[in-house]
């Protein structure tokens, strides 16, 4: 079993038009950042970052869908 993104279907954020909220797995160094996908759970992303090799994190927050941007710090839901 694959696991996929849904991050076309995941919440708005209502702070920032064109943007969602979600659980993203990335490679925060800046010299070799990278954002693989955003899942709607904490779970399904650790899932898809133990896959992958060492310095990948799962972060909550925000992703403009279509780019590779994204601003963690958020508090997640409850």
């Amino acid at each position: 079993m694959s696991i996929r993104s849904i991050a076309q279907n995941l919440p708005v954020d209502p702070d920032n038009k064109g943007w969602v909220l979600g659980w993203a797995v990335l490679r925060e160094k800046p010299a070799s950042w990278h954002l693989v996908d955003v899942y709607a759970s904490k779970a399904i992303a650790e899932a898809a970052a133990s896959r992958l090799s060492e310095g990948y994190v799962v972060k909550y927050g925000s992703h403009r869908l279509g780019s590779d941007d994204f601003i963690s710090g958020l508090t997640p839901p409850a």
